[in-house]
């Protein structure tokens, strides 16, 4: 009984990791071979509002069509005419794409791999860390703009990712104690936050795209993410324990092992 309540104190690494692949299942879909939770996919796109071909802003997400490149990955074919390459990835020209992962259980992300990129592989990952019970995934996002899609919606920002296509398998760690059931994945936007490291426009750093060309702009395609399963289970979101918390409240159980024992054997 004691190991139990100890194992139940052990931070995520003590855990199996998962991976989840995309493929073209896209509701309810299980990582193969573990018990990890299942996960649904949904897309969504705004069109981007542009002045004198600068990008500004964009209007309202709408749930989009979510598109299986085989061994690319994930991406995303907005309305009107946005199917071919390379806007069909998740990508910033035109349409401003996110793809919405939905897990039955929180989970926590450890990383996010692309099988395509082309121009600039810049990435923004949220986490949804308000409660979700009895609130609609999409309702959070739909007729959302980009810079609102935060306000009192539950959302908070990971982090912004510069250059991912150029990193070793096109990996990313997202490096966070966060746990949620509900995560976004989508191209670099300023407005969902997340400090540039090029200048706007350039095919390095994170940029916005600016222009009419594709040069600056963002299209990667979502391959897998991993991760573990947060302790309990559950669909509550929020930070998991800090390595010192976990550390302390180890310490405690096991001197109170110590002093049962002791008890045990005055008797």
């Amino acid at each position: 009984m004691a190991a139990v309540a100890l194992a139940s104190l052990l931070p995520f690494s003590a855990h199996a990791l998962s991976t989840w692949t995309a493929s073209s299942c896209a509701s309810n879909c299980s990582e193969t071979g573990d018990a990890a939770p299942n996960v649904s996919y949904s897309a969504y796109s705004a069109a981007i509002n542009t002045s004198g071909g600068a990008y500004s802003s964009t209007n309202g997400f709408a749930q989009s069509t979510l598109a299986y490149y085989g061994g690319s990955g994930f991406g995303v074919t907005a309305p009107s005419g946005d199917a071919q390459s390379p806007n069909h990835a998740l990508d910033t020209y035109g349409y401003q794409d996110l793809i919405l992962l939905k897990f039955d259980s929180a989970v926590n992300l450890t990383q996010v791999k692309l099988g395509w990129w082309q121009y600039d592989s810049d990435i923004t990952v949220l986490a949804y860390t308000g409660n979700t019970s009895g609130v609609d995934a999409a309702s959070t996002i739909t007729g959302k703009t980009a810079a609102s899609l935060k306000s009192a919606n539950g959302w908070s920002l990971v982090n912004s990712y510069a250059d991912v296509g150029n990193n070793a398998n096109s990996t990313v760690n997202l490096n966070t104690s966060l746990t949620s059931s509900w995560w976004i994945i989508t191209a670099y936007n300023s407005q969902l936050g997340g400090s540039p490291t090029g200048a706007d426009g350039s095919t390095t750093g994170l940029t916005r795209g600016i222009g009419s060309s594709y040069a600056g702009y963002d299209f990667v395609k979502l391959f897998s993410v991993s991760g573990n399963k947060a302790p309990g289970g559950g669909t509550n979101n929020g930070n998991v324990p800090e390595p010192a918390s976990l550390a302390l409240a180890s310490v405690a159980l096991l001197g109170l092992i110590g002093v049962r024992r002791r008890k045990q054997s005055q008797r």
